[in-house]
């Protein structure tokens, strides 16, 4: 497989199946694209940074429940490409080399660092009752290739056969193991690596062998397609998780935002009902002692500005339904206002090319209200604003931890109460 960045072609997923993530088509290398996912590089290391930012996101679904994804992470399990270890093996290979055990070897003629444990068990001469030793023994440290050795130089072959496109050129070990011979040898090389696992205390080891455990326990026969992908059907929760730890604060006890409601039963009496609504998002601004409930919708409205992909009437009561919780039990929540009180769904879009004619990479977009309720005069959250961030800066944010402008987020929520829509 060759790994250049020729090989690779990038390809909506608005026209495949959802899928997210890295598939191998024979000699291309095809990376499925989230919603508004901009490809824009000025040189190949950038493109390679913002392809491995891209890649790192889709783990970020092993946040949610499992039975909720179609996703094999990234542990070996013989379903999907394990691309954390392999990630892990080359960036240890480039840093550290390949794993050697080191043998000290003591001699009494040569030179170097005095072993004085050996020194000092030996017979000194006295001279006027001082001890001096004439032969110290020296310690030498030589290293020894072993079978970890081997595998080690193996799992970075495999790794960088899959992934070596994000790194580029390298050179690589010559390994003279084979596929064919890990296959038929799996229970001999795993049983090798647990009774290293078992004994080792380096903390740099145990993750070697941990990752190149995963890595000799997929299937890499020829003909086989189970190493054939690694991604998610289910980007949706990496936009939540995204929202939630870009434009979230910090701390906060989701759960004290809950809706609650009750069954009174005639038997029974007061019942608490053990369902929950759950907001994705709080941001809370302390200072102002305001409140904003955001909702991320990984929906395809940023990109079409077609009205079908906007959140359903469901999304929307739903939202109106936190925000009256906040505002009944104000006392709660430091005896916030009706005003203070915000709806968002948030949105991704592509900046650079979307329908909007806009740049900004937080925009204001409308926003939508109920008709079997009244909004009250003072009430911002019976108004939930739609919100589009480019997915490539929440990314970026996220990974790079680069400074988001949370005001900028606010000020485009808070257009709510000042933009005047054609509402006929």
């Amino acid at each position: 497989m060759n790994n250049g960045l020729e090989q690779v072609e990038f390809k909506s997923t608005t026209v495949s199946d959802g899928f997210v993530g890295l598939r191998y088509k024979k000699d291309k290398i095809h990376i499925y694209l989230p919603l508004g996912y901009n490809i824009t590089h000025n040189n190949n290391m950038e493109l390679r940074s913002d392809i491995l930012l891209l890649l790192k996101s889709i783990t970020l679904v092993k946040s949610y429940d499992n039975t909720k994804t179609d996703f094999g992470f990234d542990i070996g399990n013989k379903e999907e490409m394990p691309f954390n270890s392999f990630l892990w093996i080359i960036s240890d290979y480039l840093t550290n080399g390949l794993y050697q055990e080191i043998e000290k070897k003591y001699t009494q003629n040569g030179h170097g660092k005095i072993n004085w444990k050996r020194t000092l068990s030996s017979t000194p001469y006295y001279v006027d009752d001082n001890p001096i030793f004439i032969n110290p023994y020296y310690e030498t440290n030589t290293y020894k290739n072993n079978i970890i050795t081997e595998l080690n130089t193996y799992c970075v072959k495999v790794s960088y056969k899959y992934i070596g496109f994000l790194f580029g050129n390298i050179k690589i070990p010559v390994c003279s193991l084979e596929d064919e011979q890990i296959k038929c040898n799996k229970r001999y090389y795993l049983d090798i690596i647990n009774k290293e696992l078992a004994r080792t205390y380096n903390d740099r080891k145990k993750q070697l062998l941990i990752n190149m455990k995963r890595i000799i326990d997929t299937s890499y026969d020829k003909d086989s397609l189970k190493i054939a992908s690694f991604g998610t059907y289910k980007y949706e929760y990496v936009w939540e998780k995204l929202v939630n730890e870009v434009f979230g604060t910090k701390n906060i006890k989701i759960n004290d935002y809950f809706p609650e409601a009750y069954w009174y039963l005639l038997h029974k009496g007061k019942v608490k009902d053990s369902s929950k609504l759950r907001p994705d998002t709080i941001l809370k601004d302390n200072k102002n002692n305001k409140i904003y409930i955001l909702d991320a919708k990984y929906y395809k409205y940023g990109i079409t500005n077609d009205i079908k992909d906007l959140p359903s009437i469901d999304s929307i009561q739903k939202q109106i339904t936190y925000g009256d919780n906040i505002a009944i039990n104000s006392s709660k929540y430091n005896n916030i206002k009706v005003k203070n009180i915000y709806n968002a769904f948030i949105l991704p879009f592509n900046k650079d090319k979307n329908e909007f004619a806009v740049t900004d990479n937080i925009c204001y977009e409308g926003y939508a209200e109920s008709s079997w309720k009244k909004v009250e005069d003072e009430s911002s959250y019976q108004k939930i604003a739609l919100i589009l961030v480019d997915i490539k800066y929440l990314i970026d944010c996220y990974y790079k931890k680069e400074k988001v402008k949370i005001e900028d987020l606010i000020t485009c929520i808070e257009k709510v109460n000042s933009e005047q829509l054609n509402e006929s």
